[in-house]
């Protein structure tokens, strides 16, 4: 079901990532700004381990469902996005996306059919309530949809033009009057956002990064873009005093100065990573880095893996 529209306009813009020697993406980079090591171990010595979840695979089939809707909301109607089996959609998603993990996992199952329902009617809870209120977050006056997973392949710096960054944008939208672009990325939550991860700088470098990415390979000036989280919550809290959103908005800073400190750190990574033909360098030193309180550990794959990576070697803060 995945859409992948692109307006014809941009699809000219569109390279072949094949022809690319190397390519990163995000989650490479922001992997490597957390811990090296796990960065080496994973892309380098090929070790990450099976990963999926109950949270991989709604996440998943959620973003293919609203994408779906907002397809049709731009290019046929409200009216027939409002008419589309929802429910029908996401589930078929999830079963779809839960498959795929169990085979990635051997055959063996990762989750149980209880938090599968659980996570279906959680969604369901989502997109009735955005359906709603969607004119407060997608209009069609004076809006185009220009992509869904537009994909982005460019290279990601000045100094080594044989690494590509790659990756998709999950939203893009132009306001036909002003000529704007707004790049989306929706993220789905078990309760929205703290003030912790609306303040990481790191995760706010995704759009960023994309934000530069974006008018490097569609040629739109960088002033004209905006950038947005749109972030949904499975769960709200129980007896609010306050009426409680489904949704958070949260539109990063990126202006010259943020770009600047991102590029330099992207380009900090390609320079100890690759070498000038886009190989991997096998010959460099990847830290443990284990942070303050060991908190880059935490979710690590290798966090119990004292062969690959010894306890006695993290360094922290």
């Amino acid at each position: 079901m995945k859409s992948g529209y692109i307006n014809p306009i941009y699809k000219l813009s569109l390279n072949d990532i094949s022809k690319a020697p190397a390519k990163i993406s995000y989650s490479q980079w922001s992997m490597f700004e957390k811990c090296p090591k796990q960065w080496k171990l994973s892309y380098i010595d090929k070790l990450a381990p099976f990963t999926h979840s109950i949270a991989t695979c709604f996440g998943t089939a959620f973003h293919e469902t609203l994408q779906e809707y907002l397809t049709v909301m731009y290019t046929e109607s409200v009216k027939a996005a409002n008419n589309l089996d929802l429910r029908d959609m996401l589930l078929t998603c999830m079963k779809m996306e839960y498959k795929k993990g169990v085979q990635a996992n051997n055959g063996e199952h990762f989750s149980t059919p209880h938090e599968l329902a659980e996570h279906l009617e959680d969604g369901m809870a989502i997109l009735e309530w955005f359906k709603k209120r969607r004119a407060q977050y997608f209009s069609t006056k004076n809006q185009e949809l220009v992509g869904i997973e537009i994909e982005l392949a460019v290279p990601a710096s000045d100094s080594n033009k044989n690494v590509f960054w790659y990756g998709f944008i999950d939203v893009v939208i132009r306001d036909t009057v002003l000529n704007k672009i707004k790049v989306i990325d929706i993220k789905t939550s078990t309760r929205g956002w703290n003030k912790y991860q609306k303040s990481d700088k790191l995760k706010a470098a995704q759009l960023v990064a994309y934000k530069k990415f974006f008018a490097d390979q569609f040629g739109t000036p960088i002033d004209n873009i905006d950038i947005e989280f749109f972030i949904v919550k499975r769960k709200l809290l129980e007896e609010s005093m306050f009426p409680q959103k489904r949704i958070q908005l949260l539109n990063p800073a990126s202006g010259s100065v943020t770009r600047k400190k991102v590029q330099r750190s992207i380009d900090s990574f390609i320079e100890h990573c690759f070498d000038n033909d886009g190989n991997k360098r096998i010959d460099q030193i990847y830290m443990a880095l284990a942070g303050r309180g060991a908190k880059n550990c935490k979710w690590c794959p290798f966090k119990t893996d004292y062969e690959n990576c010894p306890k006695e070697n993290r360094i922290r803060e």
